[in-house]
């Protein structure tokens, strides 16, 4: 058998208001103010409600991979990439917090080819893992360590002279 020449297909672009209307403009408008309304927010708050507790174990899977990690920073940054995304969907918003500030700091090394500090990546990884455990009354002690993370990494990337 003789393989076929593969034929490239030209790259087309449409601008975004050349595409075909899905629905009527009026459609669309009661569209968005049904997904606006109290009752469909009641409704989606409670299904969010009811996966809580499966999120909560998944974040507390990515905390354990991420302390578990050692410095492997790919893998540390992956498991925290994965807890900042679903943390406040967990109700573990100063986790999600602190994991944040820890894909800031390593997304902004990395695209200045800086070294990372590793005692930083420490302390970050120690927070969201106690964050993460915390109980519900400890909720405020996690923001406040996020603040003081957050003044940290702005400080350290003032000084690689990544931001100003």
């Amino acid at each position: 058998m003789t393989e076929q020449p593969v034929k490239k297909k030209k790259t087309e672009f449409i601008q975004p208001d050349a595409y075909p209307q899905m629905i009527s403009k009026r459609d669309a408008i009661r569209a968005m103010q049904t997904l606006q309304s109290a009752a469909v927010q009641t409704k989606a708050q409670g299904a969010m409600s009811s996966y809580e507790p499966m999120l909560r174990d998944a974040i507390l899977d990515y905390v354990e991979g991420m302390e578990e990690a050692g410095t492997d920073l790919a893998l540390i940054f992956a498991m925290v990439h994965e807890i900042r995304g679903f943390a406040q969907n967990a109700g573990m918003a100063a986790t999600g917090r602190i994991a944040e500030i820890l894909c800031r700091y390593l997304d902004e090394m990395d695209r200045a080819k800086k070294v990372v500090d590793r005692t930083i990546v420490t302390l970050h990884v120690a927070a969201i893992g106690r964050a993460a455990r915390a109980d519900r009354d400890d909720v405020k002690m996690g923001h406040i360590v996020a603040d003081e993370l957050s003044a940290l990494v702005t400080r350290r990337l003032a000084e690689a002279g990544i931001i100003r």
